[in-house]
């Protein structure tokens, strides 16, 4: 027998197709043996066999057929393909028409989707709009008009429900200070020139916009004026209000949405205008407050940016750093992209090099046109871990989303030698694990020890299922809780993960027993997990968007395809793919689709990528799901934007909720939904926390999460006073009953018993100031259901039966949590399960 030939199971490990398939191909001649050996009658195929497999995997992938693809290979007695060349160019040429005329869908959508898009209220967006052609409706009344106003009346009904129109008026603006204004006129905005009379042509122009919901007009106009004012923005002295959605296209009037256009003054901008030579400095606002550059400015051209100082998020704002000054160099303007997953920092940044131009010497209006017009601008991805793109990847191990979950489960496969990739479709690593409150839920962990708190597995398992209210998985939750401790020394031995000598007693635990990590949020965590896994030769991708799981001819998974800069990438895992994407609580439609009544009116906590991609996923391959319709929200959350508050962990150490009328409506360590629904029964559906300093100086808040201050002091959401009245008086709270509350509730304290809640924990007074209150409420931050799994992390179809090659963990799983996830336990979910489905996945092979 000659060397260099191969086994059927030995080509199948190569090109990832089952052995089934192989003995297929062979049976029907696709697939040749090279030798026949006459003692046992094994097969064997040399490389050019394995070559042509690979080159019948892509011509299927492209449309040929295998009596086709068998055709053209019979076709002579040499081994040459050159055959396919002719009709491959074809399909080539087939395949870019589709996609031309999938592009000009895609467009259509776009357009349609712009103007009845929801998601555009409330948000400032500069748009180059076309010529209007306006027709005054005021003319109606006119005696010399040819059609009558029966005619006029049926001609606006068809236009605008057909969307072929817009009703609108037009205001001037009467004082800018007060943001009052005038109607000049109303009027039908056509697309086109119409054949009615008196048609107003306005040229093609730049306008701001913002759309609001009916009855919200003052606030939005109050908001885009603001937006003017603060960037020093020149416009025309009136606007434009367009009816989106009207009474013609919907009975219900919280439907309604206008879109105020505010044209912006034409401005020619001086070419010859020359820069200073020189380092000047500039200061933007990012997420996490003052973002300081210095640009180097020779010969009217940015030469050098350098990052001083800034208080962003790491690794979740890293591509920023990295991306937005190179752009920025590389074009010699700020009309640069935002880093998909860090928007809020490239605008800072960009607000920084733009602030530093103007003391250059750089016209302002021309750089407030160029940053508004970057909003509009497709993001990018991160980009830090680009390669050449090969339309296959083989691996021992996929592992979609880079997470806590994906992370560990990285390092445990890569410990057992396996050739490991992550891939994240966001420009960063870490997920929700790197935003949340850094809390970790051990029984038996080292601070507990050290502060003589008693706990046990027991105790842990009872609060658990209190919360969950008994329909937690008991064979999920006797994993999770026996695991908990050695998985905290496995982070603290070998990942070398530090820990703060303090904890957090989040709601629903009988006793203080979350283990908090060393520096804000879980960064230590994501830092110390994403080295080792590193250090152990773990591919990690970003950019990357998974679509679809790929299996063999046995329903066995065997890989997943994703998209690269839109590209398709299969990467291929001999063992199988671990999913580790999360849950769903930014995919607005799936949650609707499990509870209806968590629609577009919620914010959520999460980070943007969060939308059920894996569960996406594995409906495709026939999963199982369970307890989909238990989705959690958190409690203490911005009201604007759903952020949430890690100021107010305070709640943990003591401080209080009230509402408007300052009386207290709930126990502020019930579980998270209880004390949500609790807020959402409030009026305007928010809630008020309060404290002292007496609890503030316990974990200081306040004083290490100061960007977070300031974001909800720009939006009021946030005072900080000596006096309890006059913190009251600024946040509309009856101040009279907040002082007979506060007076009642430093009672409980002095006598260690809360009589209105049965407060558990220490009770803390609140009678020291400063004094703190703010203004909360819940924003969608857990779902508990996902898919179905067994104790090996395998996941399950509906029949029960396992899904081979498939592992899941983190929570895009169901049932460990039953109705209601306690604070705390999603990170110690993640590192548990992350951990045990890196190692299982080599137990099934």
């Amino acid at each position: 027998m000659k060397k260099d030939l191969y086994l059927i199971g030995e080509i199948s490990k190569i090109t990832g197709l089952s052995n089934k398939t192989l003995r297929y191909y062979d049976e029907n001649n696709i697939l040749k043996p090279d030798y026949v050996d006459p003692n046992n009658g094994y097969r064997y195929y040399s490389e050019y066999q394995i070559l042509k497999l690979q080159n019948i995997i892509t011509l299927k992938d492209n449309g040929f057929s295998l009596e086709e693809i068998k055709k053209r290979f019979d076709q002579g007695e040499t081994r040459e393909i050159n055959s396919f060349f002719d009709i491959y160019k074809k399909k080539i040429e087939d395949i870019d028409i589709q996609i031309e005329n999938l592009k000009n869908s895609k467009k259509r959508l776009e357009n349609l989707l712009d103007e009845f898009s929801y998601l555009e209220v409330d948000k400032i967006i500069l748009k180059c709009l076309p010529k209007k052609f306006l027709y005054n409706l005021d003319v109606i009344t006119n005696k010399d008009l040819n059609n009558s106003i029966f005619d006029i009346y049926k001609i606006i009904e068809a236009s605008v429900e057909c969307g072929s129109a817009h009703l609108g008026k037009k205001f001037r603006f009467s004082n800018l200070r007060d943001y009052t204004t005038e109607k000049i006129s109303e009027f039908l905005l056509f697309k086109n020139e119409n054949y009615l009379k008196s048609i107003e042509k306005i040229e093609r122009n730049e306008y701001i916009t913002i759309r609001y919901r009916y009855g919200n007009r003052e606030s939005a106009l109050k908001k885009i004026l603001d937006y003017i004012s603060l960037n020093k923005i020149s416009i025309e002295p009136f606007i434009y209000e367009i009816d989106i959605i009207n009474s013609f296209l919907s009975q219900n009037k919280n439907e309604y949405i206008t879109e105020i256009q505010i044209p912006i003054k034409t401005v020619i901008f001086n070419e010859e205008t020359k820069m200073k030579n020189g380092k000047f400095i500039g200061i933007g606002k990012g997420y996490g407050g003052d973002i300081s550059v210095e640009v180097e400015i020779d010969d009217s051209s940015i030469k050098n940016i350098e990052i001083l100082s800034h208080n962003e998020t790491k690794i979740i704002s890293d591509p920023a750093f990295v991306h937005i000054p190179r752009l920025v160099l590389e074009s010699n303007s700020i009309l640069v992209p935002n880093v998909s997953g860090c928007s809020m920092s490239s605008r800072g940044i960009r607000e920084a090099i733009k602030n530093a131009l103007i003391q250059g010497g750089e016209s302002l209006d021309k750089l407030e046109i160029q940053m508004l017009e970057a909003e509009n601008l497709v993001k990018i991805g991160d980009g830090a871990s680009k390669k050449i793109i090969k339309p296959v990847e083989n691996f021992d191990v996929v592992i979609v989303g880079a997470g806590g979950a994906g992370l560990s489960a990285a390092i445990s496969a890569a410990s057992k030698g396996a050739k490991v990739v992550l891939l994240e479709k966001m420009s960063s690593i870490g997920g929700n694990t790197l935003i949340s409150m850094g809390g970790i839920n051990i029984p038996g962990n080292d601070a507990q020890i050290e502060k003589d708190i008693q706990d046990s597995v027991e105790l842990y398992k009872k609060d658990i299922l209190l919360g969950g209210d008994n329909e937690n998985s008991l064979e999920l939750l006797d994993i999770f809780i026996n695991e908990a401790l050695p998985t905290y020394r496995w982070l603290k031995d070998e990942i070398k993960v530090s820990f703060k000598n303090e904890l957090i007693h989040f709601g629903g635990h009988t006793v203080p027993r979350a283990a908090v990590f060393s520096g804000k949020y879980a960064i230590e965590l994501i830092a110390k997990l994403r080295a080792k896994a590193v250090s152990l030769g773990v591919d990690i991708r970003t950019g990357v968007r998974s679509k679809e799981l790929i299996t063999d001819g046995d329903s066995r998974v065997i890989g997943v395809l994703a998209t690269i800069e839109e590209k398709n990438v299969k990467f291929m895992g001999k063992k199988g793919v671990i999913l580790t994407t999360g849950g769903f609580s930014g995919n607005i439609e799936l949650r609707k689709k499990y509870n209806p009544s968590l629609d577009e009116r919620y914010k959520t906590t999460n980070i943007s990528g969060i939308t059920g991609d894996g569960h996406l996923m594995c409906e495709k391959v026939g999963a199982d799901f369970i307890q989909m319709e238990y989705i959690q929200t958190f409690p203490i959350s911005n009201p604007e934007t759903g952020e949430l508050s890690h100021v107010g962990g305070s709640r943990f150490d003591g401080a209080i909720l009230v509402n408007k009328c300052g009386e207290r409506f709930v126990e502020e360590l019930e579980r998270r939904d209880t004390v949500s629904e609790a807020i959402l029964k409030q009026e305007n559906g928010v809630g008020y926390l309060v404290w002292g300093q007496e609890i503030e100086k316990i974990t200081n808040y306040v004083s290490k999460n100061k960007e977070e201050v300031e974001r909800l002091k720009n939006s009021n959401l946030i005072v900080v006073s000596e006096t309890l009245e006059d913190a009251a008086k600024f946040m509309g709270v009856d101040e009279e009953k907040l002082l007979s509350t506060i007076e009642r509730y430093n009672d409980f304290v002095k006598n260690k018993k809360d009589l209105d809640f049965n407060r558990r924990g220490n009770l803390v007074s609140i009678s020291e100031g400063p004094y703190y209150i703010q203004k909360v409420a819940p924003a969608v931050h857990h779902t508990m259901g996902g898919v179905r799994i067994n104790k090996e992390n395998q996941v399950l179809n509906k029949n029960g039966e396992v899904i081979e090659g498939l592992f899941a963990a983190g929570e895009i799983v169901g049932g460990l949590h039953g109705t209601n996830r306690l604070g705390g336990n999603a990170i110690t979910e993640i590192i548990v399960f992350g951990k045990r489905a890196g190692e299982n996945i080599f137990k099934e092979n």
